[in-house]
């Protein structure tokens, strides 16, 4: 039923209770006592489903063993806007699709946030199933690569000052990660996200932060 729920209202489609009770074999009266206390609402026919809203059904299915299937029903553009989101919420200042060219090659990172010294980039992988380490690996040592890259872009156009500035480099993947932690890169599903940003600090020692000043000065030298 969540999954039918998802996939109906993909392209900010408004829920239709009949339709997805077709679709899931199952009746209106039961998607309507599933549906609205799970999204707190009193009346869900018709209502429009935020990207918050979605991505809860999306962790209930998950839990039940629906990967896969949330996966396909979510597209990496949700996946980008609900980051953004909860980074907006607690105040971040936050890009989508950044890109980066220097000599060596053309970057791309996600969602990057800005908080007062700190700085999140963030790579959002819409994987259907868990990554293998080396699929893990290989992804921490190219965000980390584009770290560097958008701190020496930022201290080319003068946008970090001299206030020491902190970043991480972090993966995002709607499964639960085998480890938090692969080769100096952040790992989290989405669930973990809001509980992360609520905790995260610059001063945070275990954190793998990459500090802007000592890129800048590599690549000048």
């Amino acid at each position: 039923m969540i999954v039918e729920t998802l996939k109906y209202t993909k392209g900010d489609k408004l829920l239709n209770i009949s339709q997805i009770a077709d679709r899931a074999k199952t009746t209106t009266e039961q998607v309507e006592l599933i549906l609205g206390p799970m999204l707190q609402l009193e009346d869900p026919l018709g209502a429009h489903l935020t990207h918050s809203a979605r991505f809860k059904l999306a962790f209930e299915a998950v839990r039940h063993g629906g990967l896969q299937q949330v996966a396909r029903a979510l597209s990496w553009q949700e996946f980008e806007a609900f980051t953004e989101e909860c980074l907006q919420a607690l105040g971040f200042d936050t890009q989508k699709g950044t890109i980066i060219k220097d000599d060596s090659r053309r970057w791309q990172i996600d969602v990057i946030a800005k908080k007062s010294r700190m700085i999140l980039a963030i790579d959002c992988k819409h994987w259907e199933s868990p990554g293998y380490d080396s699929k893990l690996s290989n992804a921490a040592e190219h965000q980390k690569l584009a770290v560097q890259a958008v701190i020496r872009q930022m201290t080319a156009r003068g946008e970090l000052g001299r206030e020491r500035i902190l970043a991480l480099p972090m993966i995002l993947t709607l499964f639960e990660p085998r480890s938090r932690m692969v080769d100096g890169v952040v790992v989290l599903s989405v669930e973990q996200l809001a509980d992360f940003l609520e905790g995260v600090s610059p001063f945070t020692s275990e954190l793998p932060f990459i500090h802007a000043q000592s890129v800048a000065k590599s690549s000048i030298n």
